[in-house]
């Protein structure tokens, strides 16, 4: 309850939707319906909860046009429903310790708390808008598309797992970035947009494979892309400028965009911002036919003749309650979960790790990001089971690497030291242990999974485009500043870790004029926006961010006791370990 009442006095600082409206409500017209957002006190208009595309259960999208003609008005003054969720529930194992069990508890409370079941549906594909209150069609302002995060399991436009605090979207503000972007003179129009997740979205098996409808999920994005390219220009923006921005998941996709149809991004996006996610290094649609089965046989369609088919016409409180009954990434199996995207050899032809090698990339300029400490917060769990050197090796064959031999495994968890000293939280010491192989696992799981692809992307790029690289700092004493979050800074198990930087700084909760990050993160986001160059930000005493090329690898660091410019060379032995051998850790 104190968390939830700390988190209503940031309300202070974000900007209202729907309350304190000035004027007449806006309205704009799109060839199959009219659409009346709000106007938000700040001058930001928002158009919320917008139809993209339309899609049956385990059926490809199609873009909504004026074949599906909408009567009247169309209230667009609220978020849209979210699609099915995957509640995230913290492993019991974390109820026999009381500091774990806190921690997971405060984290939860703040970015995952569950979305009420009547919030979601399977008719959940809608798109925002927000945009400069008055602009006219021939604005052309450049576009930034959000892709939410959430391990492909939960998440939605509006928030993270849920409207934390009686503010809907208070985490996912896109009106706070709009604002942020007028006060820098440089003008933006933020877009979200909702997809399909879990068994929903990425339910892959030979039959999915053989139906055609592998990987909704990133199908539902790229129609929400083409939606962007046939209506933006009624609200201002221009469809050759877009820029796609995403987090965790969201991020992981957006590098997954970049390797689709052999590189080619068919106009639906000109750069990219992407933090805490790069390329995987995937296996094939038959590595997730046990998830398939799992969810026909708790569907009541184990035996039928054709179990697509059969899928489709299930109760959905069946599969809904069978999606719960799998692991979550706050669970033993860390970042391994049951939903990420899978080659089926004709939507994505192969591994992005193998796509990204044969120069099948969209040569476009991005933006790269991650956290200091990406692998704290899947290991809080893990750790609990994990305290020898054997138990640190069987996690990551179990978990990770089933099809590998035990020197195979043994090659990679000798690249990580068990002096905690060298673990994550980074730069600590031995302090901030949960257990003696927790910062060595932590470590482990932030290289594999986000930080090696980071620089996997930038190394097999850098030649071709332009683009850069940060990592970023929390320094979380700076909720002290609000005395209603004081008891957050008190998360040293953490560090600077996953998801932190969007909670925090990305969409302003801590305002800019509080936090260092949220200043440095949203002016240097917007300028890339606007210029495909972070240093057009106008702000002083910012190093010059350099582009990334192995040589010098320069790496801008945010911090709040300010940024700086640092060498790409940590952990080199680690990640070149994975890099050089993708082929054989695979997940």
């Amino acid at each position: 309850m104190a968390l939830l009442f700390a988190l209503r006095v940031l309300v202070a600082f974000a900007i209202p939707l729907v309350n304190g409206l000035l004027g007449p409500a806006p309205e704009t017209v799109l060839d199959y319906g009219t659409f009346k957002g709000s106007t938000s006190i700040q001058g930001v208009d928002s158009f919320l909860g917008i139809p993209f595309g339309k899609a049956g259960r385990l059926e490809n999208p199609t873009l909504i046009g004026a074949t599906e003609k909408l009567n009247g008005v169309q209230d667009a003054t609220k978020y849209g429903i979210s699609c099915p969720q995957q509640q995230l529930i913290a492993s019991p194992l974390s109820g026999d310790n009381s500091e774990l069990g806190g921690l997971l508890g405060a984290v939860q409370q703040l970015a995952f708390t569950a979305v009420p079941i009547e919030n979601q549906g399977e008719e959940c594909l809608t798109i925002n808008v927000q945009l400069p209150s008055g602009i006219n069609s021939t604005e052309g302002l450049p576009v930034l598309f959000w892709i939410h995060g959430g391990g492909f399991e939960f998440g939605s436009s509006a928030a993270l797992g849920a409207e934390t605090t009686a503010v809907q979207g208070l985490i996912y503000q896109g009106a706070n970035i709009v604002k942020r972007s007028m006060d820098m003179g440089q003008p933006i129009i933020f877009v979200s947009a909702n997809h399909r997740l879990n068994a929903f979205g990425t339910l892959a098996s030979q039959e999915i494979t053989d139906a055609g409808i592998s990987n909704l999920l990133l199908k539902d994005q790229r129609v929400a892309m083409q939606w962007v390219q046939k209506y933006i220009r009624q609200f201002g923006g221009d469809p050759s400028r877009v820029t796609l921005f995403g987090e965790s998941a969201g991020s992981l996709a957006i590098a997954t965009h970049m390797v689709l149809n052999d590189g080619d991004t068919e106009g639906l996006f000109s750069s990219a911002i992407m933090a805490s996610g790069s390329i995987m290094k995937l296996k094939d649609y038959r590595h997730a036919q046990k998830v398939f089965d799992f969810m026909a046989n708790n569907s009541g369609c184990g035996s039928a003749s054709d179990k697509v088919d059969c899928l489709r016409k299930a109760s959905y409180n069946h599969i809904y309650n069978a999606v719960q009954r799998l692991p979550t990434f706050l669970s033993y199996e860390s970042t391994s979960v049951p939903w990420y995207p899978r080659p089926d050899g004709k939507y994505l032809t192969d591994s992005p790790h193998k796509l990204l090698r044969q120069g099948k990339v969209a040569k476009i300029p991005y933006i790269i990001s991650d956290m200091k400490d990406e692998g704290t917060l899947f290991s809080l769990v893990p750790a609990l089971n994990i305290t020898t050197d054997e138990d640190f090796q069987r996690f990551f064959h179990d978990v990770f690497f089933q099809n590998l031999t035990p020197q195979q495994v043994k090659a990679f968890t000798d690249q990580y030291s068990a002096d905690p000293a060298e673990g994550s939280p980074f730069d600590t010491g031995s302090a901030n242990q949960l257990g003696p192989q927790y910062k060595r696992l932590s470590a482990a799981i932030g290289d594999y999974t986000f930080q090696a692809g980071r620089r996997d992307l930038l190394q097999h790029t850098y030649s071709q485009q332009k683009v850069y690289t940060c990592l970023i700092e929390q320094s979380l004493p700076v909720l002290g500043q609000i005395g209603a979050l004081s008891g957050l800074t008190n998360l040293p198990l953490l560090g600077s870790f996953h998801v932190s930087d969007v909670l925090l700084n990305s969409f302003g909760l801590l305002p800019p004029q509080l936090s260092t990050n949220s200043l440095n993160l949203m002016s240097t986001y917007i300028a890339f926006v606007n210029s495909e160059d972070p240093n057009n930000h106008g702000l002083k005493d910012l190093p010059q961010w350099p582009t990334w090329n192995p040589e010098e690898k320069a790496m801008f660091e945010h911090r709040e006791s300010g940024p700086r410019i640092i060498k790409d060379d940590f952990r080199e032995k680690q990640m070149d370990f994975i890099n050089n051998n993708a082929d054989t850790y695979t997940c």
